[in-house]
């Protein structure tokens, strides 16, 4: 057993609305370690298709968190990605094998506008498995659609979906909510929880709280995995 793994969160500065700065990256990591997370996803946010990506930015500060991490003698594997806004010119994208994928494998994240119908989503996913992609669905209680009509066991049977929840919604959900994540999780429906940090202050890592309470929710083996403990589903 290891640390927590987080598939999802926004320390590479200068790319998107994470970090600002070559600091508050490297405060980011700090906090990472300290509320023990052993393995980091850069998933720095994309629009595959409408805006170009700065891979060679993304790229050049990743390996300086890299090298951060290797100065301060971390137990911490940094692996990169993107969270990925799907749009029709997303569903182009993945045609033509351009979305930027979780360190090098077949899986991407992939996040939607909150108001996606369940239409909608439904043909995102087709599309982007059609393309030979594998889905993680990015804080999945941010979207009413997969609430209705079975869609959410059903993207799971028919297209090999996985899903991620932010730990923040594990912390700070109201009954409705709570009940409905409550549900997803004991249903099996959840694949991982993760940070979604994008600073120290105000969007911080939180797996260390996530994960005690799931604990009294689910139990403490339900808990490792859903935090990563027991390994990287994605390998």
């Amino acid at each position: 057993m290891s640390g927590f793994t987080d598939y999802h969160a926004h320390f590479v500065y200068g790319v998107d609305d994470g970090a600002r700065t070559r600091e508050e990256m490297y405060a980011m990591l700090d906090a990472a370690v300290q509320d023990g997370v052993s393995c980091l996803y850069a998933t720095s946010h994309s629009t595959p298709g409408m805006e170009p990506f700065p891979q060679e930015v993304y790229d050049r500060h990743l390996m300086f968190a890299r090298d951060y991490c290797k100065a301060k003698g971390y137990d911490l594997t940094l692996e990169s990605g993107s969270e990925l806004l799907y749009t029709p010119a997303a569903g182009y994208a993945a045609a033509q094998r351009q979305l930027i994928t979780l360190s090098g494998t077949d899986w991407v994240l992939l996040e939607f506008v909150p108001d996606v119908t369940a239409k909608e989503l439904e043909e995102a996913v087709s599309a982007v498995t059609y393309a030979g992609y594998c889905v993680l669905l990015a804080h999945i209680e941010r979207f009413p659609a997969l609430a209705k009509d079975g869609l959410l066991p059903r993207l799971r049977r028919e297209y090999g979906v996985r899903c991620q929840i932010n730990c923040t919604a594990v912390l700070n959900s109201g009954f409705f909510q709570r009940r409905k994540l409550e549900r997803w999780l004991k249903e099996g429906w959840v694949d991982a929880i993760s940070s979604d940090a994008h600073n120290c202050s105000s969007r911080p890592t939180r797996m260390t709280a996530a994960y005690e309470k799931l604990c009294s929710w689910l139990g403490q083996d339900a808990a490792k995995r859903l935090t990563g403990q027991y390994g990287n589903f994605l390998d």
